[in-house]
């Protein structure tokens, strides 16, 4: 069976973690704990290396550049002790890439203009010229039949233990120079698997060098982030299932950020009963076709994918997120000022600034023993007090509270993570333009 290649569709560790690097011994991430009805996997082979060998030792110690160490912190887990030092909104700043949360990668709290946003209509004649030219796109096909053999998966360990040590040694701060790296780990020297493989909290991200996966999968989609508490992201066992190239992956983050922006005019619509606004949803349909045909790497499957994703997205953040963070700050005004909280909700509520969140505060004030919003709003205020400045507070507050109600991550972070990823360790060259 030919699988046709969705494309549409780390965390963790920190200076702690890599301190320990050359005592640390532990499972390789191919035998790793996993959720629940992944593939199986086989482990690769022991590899030694003399004691005088040791990869950690190699290299001076020596600070390396504020970018990498940034980069890699964001892509792997800090320890719980560096957390633990941290406020939630500063822990929150460290592990968020550039696509924010609940802001669903670059999109903005402006209201939306219809007028301007809602591109004239599509003509049948174009929408079909725009689904031919999709549909042109070149497939990457992966053959699920042909699999991946233990004796093979011994083979290709030695190469990504490689890329783990390099990983490693830039979260210890180690400059690393390729072409010498590559000399001295070329890939055929044999290296102690126990030692440079970390578990997957360690790292965040692993190969998966499991029997059942495609035997003709290239290194970059063998690379798998791992999925944080089993909940990180939406559709994980799918996302690594797209066995996705890197052209298609940085397409697909140039197309979602464009739908993002382009079918921002959806949020007025994607409430109603579907009845209600059929019409237009086929307008927004066709207008993510015709982004979608601008980018080669993306066919139709991948392009549908990433629109019912941006629909998913934009009703959670319309029912749990929206204007949640300034009801919250117009609340925490008024708790300062010693009114209580119910009173300064009603308050809230009876102004009326808030149309979003207006059944929400309704229902609250029907049942008074309904505890869940305060203790949220007590979750997203903690530590501000009233002499923070107003601007201040409502930055954070709008912070906690795009932490604090995050829906899980939608592939377009998943392949962003795992293109920064494969780009620090030298999986993949860096692109000339960073989607």
């Amino acid at each position: 069976m030919v699988h046709r290649c969705l494309d549409p569709l780390s965390n963790r560790m920190g200076e702690a973690a890599a301190a320990q690097l050359p005592a640390h011994r532990c499972r390789n991430p191919s035998t790793s704990r996993r959720t629940p009805g992944r593939l199986a996997s086989t482990s690769p082979g022991t590899m030694r290396c003399s004691p005088r060998e040791s990869p950690c030792c190699l290299y001076q110690p020596t600070p390396t550049t504020k970018a990498q160490i940034s980069l890699l912190l964001k892509l792997s887990k800090p320890s719980f002790v560096l957390i633990s030092t941290m406020t939630s909104t500063q822990a929150h700043k460290l592990l968020s890439g550039p696509d924010d949360a609940q802001r669903r990668d670059g999109d903005s709290e402006a209201e939306v203009d219809s007028s301007s946003s809602l591109m004239d209509d599509i003509t049948e004649e174009d929408f079909q010229a725009d689904d031919a030219r999709l549909r042109s796109h070149i497939v990457h096909e992966v053959d699920t039949e042909d699999r991946l053999d233990e004796e093979e998966a011994n083979r290709i360990s030695h190469k990504y233990a490689r890329y783990r040590l390099k990983a490693c040694l830039l979260l210890k701060g180690v400059p690393i120079d390729d072409a010498a790296f590559d000399s001295q780990y070329p890939p055929d020297l044999p290296l102690d698997n126990h030692r440079l493989y970390l578990e997957d909290e360690a790292l965040g991200w692993w190969f998966d060098l499991g029997t059942s996966s495609p035997a003709t999968l290239s290194d970059y989609q063998r690379l798998v982030p791992c999925n944080e508490g089993g909940v990180e992201y939406e559709s994980w066992s799918e996302y690594r299932e797209f066995y996705s190239t890197p052209e298609t992956d940085r397409d697909y983050l140039l197309y979602w950020e464009t739908i993002v922006k382009d079918l921002k005019w959806i949020e007025e619509h994607v409430l109603k009963a579907f009845s209600e606004w059929h019409e237009l949803h086929e307008k927004a349909s066709c207008q993510a076709v015709r982004i979608a045909a601008r980018f080669t790497s993306i066919h139709p499957r991948l392009a549908y994918y990433g629109f019912l994703e941006h629909k998913q997205s934009t009703r959670f953040y319309l029912k749990f997120v929206k204007e949640l963070d300034s009801v919250f700050f117009e609340i925490w005004k008024l708790v300062n000022a010693q009114m209580c909280f119910r009173d300064a909700l009603k308050h809230v509520y009876e102004e009326k600034q808030f149309p979003f969140r207006k059944r929400e505060l309704e229902h609250v004030l029907s049942h008074p023993g309904s505890l869940g919003l305060e203790e949220k709003f007590r979750r997203c205020t903690e530590g501000i007090s009233k002499e923070v400045p107003d601007w201040i507070a409502r930055e954070l507050i709008s912070q906690e509270v795009r932490f604090k109600c995050a829906l899980p991550k939608k592939y377009a972070q998943y392949a962003r993570k795992k293109l920064k990823i494969a780009e620090v360790i030298g999986l993949i060259p860096k692109a000339e333009i960073q989607a």
